[in-house]
């Protein structure tokens, strides 16, 4: 009978030389230098005794008389290769998954162009180009169910050709000046579904190829007479066409700029304009609202917001929310606008010299924060509602009760049930929000005048982000074909 743990199961011995060198590892890190000096000179001591004994290292089994640290590093060697083995499958499985979700998306975006297509044809009898346009849906959809059938494994990662970009460019000017509203839809459609089916780490190069190929003329005349006029056509379809490009474009600073040319704000001001006309929630009302918040994070864009009554107008689309369902992407983006216009130093000047309207945009703030809105709504909410408590509206927020509606508020969003984990996690979000952005400050410390001449631009820590981030999302909606 075995004395010890009976439990322990006889293996084989570890390598000897690799525990040496994690307990020289330690005492290195320890600074434990004198017991490292001799700990070394045993070991080169007791090297040469085996070798004049002739004693030949030999595979041994663990018994129960083994030290500790045999047990441990056997254990932990066995159960590192298990992690390391566990997380490469977890990874090849995880790859497959997007490369699967990728190819059903690339499948989908083909399906809107053909029921569009198809849409279009019970109002034209006659199509010219209907053969060659549904062969071309048919190539597409093959070669992307080969993706699935094969188990997500990609036939390649190559961007739009320059000859398909320059093809494309050609055809929608062509269906432009024949007037073929059906022909610039397909165009449009056409580029938007490249943009959808390429792999996401180059959907940035495949934006800044749209610019370089300068796929509205707009760098090539200096004007925007091509655009703009695609804009004020009436047609739904090809305002949903048109606006899902222009937002596939807007996902970058640089495509910002290019839409901006020469700091020209005539695309932005047309987006508004057709925002204001859309039903509230409708899929071309949530593409301009894409646009509008990509765009929003250049400062020079602003005055163009706020003087065409955007501020106003998200506070109404919040205000319709609480009795009226609107979809959750108009509210998240139409607030995270909101608070992008607000945070710039042209708006707060704006409300300071507007104190009337300064104070009934704080006011209907501060309402929305017990109202029942979305969790990322209120988050803007409050984001916004932090860049209005300064010293240059003292005033208003007095007017508004503002340090004691926020503390009201505090209070009672403290005490709501929250009915799972996510739940919880919200809440907790919101109120550490709260702690961050309305706690009293030490004015004393305060260097904030010094932090934000050494603060990178906005617009530098965008650039910053697109050069380390190469992933971009853009938008697809799955009732785009309704």
């Amino acid at each position: 009978m075995k004395s010890g743990n009976s439990n322990l199961p006889n293996t084989i011995q570890p390598d000897q030389n690799e525990i040496n060198e994690y307990i020289k590892e330690y005492l290195r890190y320890s600074s434990f230098a004198n017991t490292l000096e001799c700990f070394e000179a045993e070991i080169k001591s007791k090297q040469v005794s085996n070798k004049m004994l002739n004693k030949q290292s030999q595979s041994k089994q663990i018994g129960d008389d083994a030290p500790r640290i045999f047990q441990l590093f056997k254990s932990d060697n066995t159960k590192t290769k298990r992690e390391i083995n566990l997380e490469k499958e977890q990874k090849a499985f995880n790859k497959k998954y997007q490369q699967i979700l990728q190819a059903g998306r690339q499948i989908f975006s083909v399906s809107i162009n053909l029921l569009q297509l198809l849409h279009s044809l019970k109002e034209t009898a006659k199509n010219e180009n209907l053969s060659e346009t549904l062969e071309n849906y048919k190539i597409q959809l093959g070669k992307y169910h080969k993706v699935i059938i094969n188990e997500g494994k990609p036939e390649g990662t190559e961007l739009i050709t320059e000859q398909v970009m320059h093809e494309h460019k050609t055809k929608l000017f062509k269906n432009f000046q024949d007037k073929h509203v059906d022909g610039m839809i397909e165009v449009l459609l056409s580029l938007r579904v490249n943009a959808l089916q390429i792999a996401p780490e180059l959907r940035k190069n495949l934006v800044y190829e749209l610019i370089r190929n300068d796929v509205f003329n707009i760098e090539a005349t200096e004007k925007f007479d091509f655009v703009v006029h695609l804009l004020d056509i009436n047609n739904q379809s090809l305002r949903h066409a048109i606006t899902s490009l222009i937002s596939v474009i807007s996902s970058t600073l640089r495509g910002v700029e290019y839409l901006t040319y020469n700091g020209n704000m005539i695309i932005i001001e047309k987006i508004i304009k057709i925002l204001k006309e859309q039903e509230n929630g409708s899929v071309t009302q949530r593409f301009c609202l894409a646009i509008l918040q990509k765009a929003s994070i250049k400062d020079t864009v602003i005055p163009t917001y706020v003087h065409n009554e955007m501020i106003q107008w998200i506070i109404l689309l919040i205000q319709k929310s609480i009795n009226t369902k609107i979809h959750i992407f108009c509210l998240d983006f139409a607030s995270a606008t909101l608070a992008n216009v607000i945070h710039t130093p042209y708006t707060l000047q704006y409300l300071e010299k507007q104190g009337r309207f300064a104070h009934q945009v704080m006011e209907q703030l501060l309402k929305f924060m017990k109202e029942q809105i979305q969790v990322s709504v209120l988050m803007h909410v409050l984001i916004c509602l932090s860049y209005l408590s300064k010293e240059n509206f003292a005033k208003q927020m007095e007017e508004c009760r503002f340090v004691e509606r926020i503390s009201e508020f505090v209070e009672y969003y403290s005490v709501i049930n929250t009915e799972n984990e996510a739940a919880e996690i919200d809440k907790k979000t919101v109120l550490d929000l709260c702690a961050h952005m309305f706690h009293p400050k030490d004015t004393s410390l305060d260097n904030s005048e010094t932090v934000e001449l050494n603060e990178l631009k906005t617009e530098d820590r965008i650039r910053e982000y697109e050069n380390e981030q190469g992933e971009l999302i853009f938008e697809c909606f799955q009732d785009e074909v309704s």
